[in-house]
């Protein structure tokens, strides 16, 4: 079991992490995760930058996995089930026109889009050190 500050104190020491300190607050990101620790209350907060347009806490289940397995599992489970969000948004378009108008072009648009999602996840996992 990690506290807030060790899961913080792993992140700092992340090479692959991007370093976004400001005067108020400690803050570093990788492959869209932000964890921020204000330097006043010290109060460690984990984020997901790609849920919407600003930065929202990850949820429960993801927090539950950084604080059982670390930084770099957490960062890996956020990453793993937006890639999964992503696919089934893919998927369940392909469906929409395979049952509408079943037109080739956009379906093959779509299955190649498919294939570059999982070529791009393999490529960003093994540089950042985070390989299946």
């Amino acid at each position: 079991m990690n506290t807030d500050n060790e899961i913080f104190e792993e992140a700092l020491a992340d090479i692959n992490t991007c370093n976004l300190d400001t005067s108020k607050i400690e803050s570093r990101l990788l492959l869209g995760v932000r964890i921020v620790r204000d330097n006043d209350s010290q109060e460690v907060v984990i984020q997901d930058t790609s849920r919407s347009s600003f930065y929202k806490k990850v949820s429960d289940e993801e927090y539950k996995v950084f604080v059982n397995d670390g930084w770099k599992l957490g960062v890996r489970k956020v990453f793993e089930v937006r890639f999964e969000r992503r696919l089934g948004k893919l998927h369940s378009r392909r469906d929409i026109e395979a049952q509408s108008k079943n037109r080739s072009r956009v379906i093959g648009a779509i299955d190649r889009e498919v294939s570059n999602l999982y070529y791009r996840r393999i490529e960003l996992l093994n540089k950042y050190g985070l390989e299946i």
